[in-house]
């Protein structure tokens, strides 16, 4: 018993010694690609559908009414699960008696996916699950390009 044990935690820190280092490289190509876009919705308010009230993003209740330049807006503070969660928010706005939602932060549908098995495997590793070899075969086939898209590629303008 001891040995299976044993066998799947050097398994384990075998992966979080492999994947996690990728995983940050890709979060960080990330944000550096999107500094501006994740920098503008710190300490700003989206709808928390549980509570049905407003949240504020990496800040508290009023930090949305200081003035820009004194707002803290550093992105890399923005973990790789928050990356893929701030998708899944929504902005509230009411006007003229009617309420609107919109998404709170868009990404590319390429993007997200990435996103989504970054958390997922950033997840896994962290709380003591191993990820699959499924999981680990998209990261280090997927890395390159990632890395390159993110980085690399020019921004195409759509006209």
């Amino acid at each position: 018993m001891a040995n299976k044990f044993e066998e799947e935690r050097k398994e384990l820190v075998a992966q979080m010694m492999e994947l996690l280092p990728l995983i940050e490289v890709e979060r960080s190509a990330f944000i550096k690609a999107e500094a501006g876009r994740l920098a503008a919705i710190i300490g700003t308010g989206y709808w928390n559908k549980e509570i049905e009230d407003f949240e504020i993003f990496h800040g508290r209740k009023g930090d949305d009414l200081a003035l820009i330049e004194d707002r803290k807006k550093d992105p890399y503070d923005i973990t790789i699960e928050e990356m893929e969660w701030i998708t899944r928010q929504y902005k509230k706005i009411e006007r003229c008696g009617t309420e609107t939602y919109i998404n709170f932060f868009n990404m590319m549908p390429e993007d997200k996916e990435r996103i989504q098995l970054l958390a997922r495997m950033w997840n896994k590793l962290t709380h003591d699950t191993l990820c699959t070899d499924a999981e680990i075969c998209a990261l280090k086939e997927g890395h390159d390009a990632f890395i390159d898209r993110k980085l690399l590629d020019p921004v195409v303008v759509i006209k």
